[in-house]
């Protein structure tokens, strides 16, 4: 109960600026609950990888059990959006999918919310409105809500940077793969086409998959979580980027409580320093979540990103 009470003010503490939609403003997590271990993770491996490491989740296998899509839940003029479900590590996580109209095929995009306290969190949350950005301009949006997010499972709270999320957003990429080109909302994607959009916590994750996926080809980083947790800190790899094939995009608001600007512009060296291709934006005066013209900014430059990488030439 005492580490509970600790938790709840921490998260208060760590409030940002909220958004102009009113939803709940992603926010940090306290170290002591920065994700969950995964359901089913062993903790010591036969070939002596530490199981939280990106070594040990490259060799690990996904997409056991099928991904159900539960009903259309909007449809609007550009795309139709489905509620889905689908097993991760003995979860069930939630999310939803937005279809493009049209015949295809279309390139593919995971968005990846920030943390919001699980009492306020609602599958349609405030990274919505990027998703269906991205919809509407013909990117199929693979949107999973992470563990501890509701309607998904919640698991037994304890550190590993990341792991649990990272987990369930490879099981989503593998439940795609399985059903991609056959009968269903998966038909017309093209999976050769891959990006990746992650804010805050999701911006973490983001990191992480990059390193353990080489097929995706573009990233784009809003205010990403991307120094907390890092391969000194834990003692294993949590981020392998040499690795990675893709293009970074990263933005920053200078004025952001949640995660500090310097973590941004470390990133942005240290991506530099590997010889990635990255172009790294400063938005002065806003806070972890943006909002009004600047928003608008973010959104524009994401999509011209995104079809500078994933659009084939005509």
């Amino acid at each position: 109960m005492k580490m509970i009470t600790i938790l709840i003010l921490f998260t208060i503490l760590l409030a940002a600026c909220a958004p102009g939609s009113g939803q709940p403003t992603p926010q940090l997590e306290a170290d002591t609950s920065s994700t969950v271990v995964a359901a089913g993770m062993p903790q010591t491996s036969s070939s002596k990888l530490n199981p939280y490491s990106v070594e040990a989740l490259r060799v690990r296998t996904y997409g056991a059990g099928d991904l159900k899509v539960e009903y259309a839940w909007e449809n609007q003029p550009e795309f139709t959006r489905y509620y889905i479900t689908y097993p991760s590590d003995g979860l069930t996580i939630a999310g939803f999918v937005d279809i493009p109209v049209g015949k295809g095929p279309f390139p593919v995009i995971i968005a990846l919310h920030g943390f919001i306290p699980a009492g306020k969190y609602q599958t349609l949350d405030y990274t919505t409105r990027y998703a269906d950005g991205l919809a509407q301009n013909g990117y199929i949006l693979l949107h999973p809500n992470m563990r501890n997010f509701p309607p998904s499972d919640t698991a037994a709270a304890g550190r590993d940077d990341l792991t649990g999320y990272t987990v369930d957003v490879l099981n989503l990429l593998a439940q795609v793969r399985k059903q991609a080109g056959q009968t269903g909302i998966f038909k017309n994607v093209d999976l050769s086409r891959l990006g990746i959009w992650g804010h805050s916590i999701g911006g973490g994750v983001a990191l992480r998959v990059v390193s353990i996926v080489p097929e995706i080809k573009a990233a784009v980083l809003y205010a990403a979580v991307s120094q907390r947790y890092t391969n000194a800190s834990a003692g294993f790899t949590v981020f392998d980027l040499a690795a990675s094939q893709a293009s970074f995009s990263l933005h920053q608001g200078e004025s952001d409580k949640t995660v500090q600007p310097a973590w941004t512009k470390t990133l942005d060296q240290q991506l530099l320093d590997l010889g990635k291709q990255v172009e790294y934006f400063t938005y002065p005066g806003q806070p972890h979540t943006f909002f009004g013209q600047n928003d608008a900014l973010l959104m524009r430059r994401t999509v011209d990103f995104f079809n500078a990488h994933l659009k084939k030439n005509p």
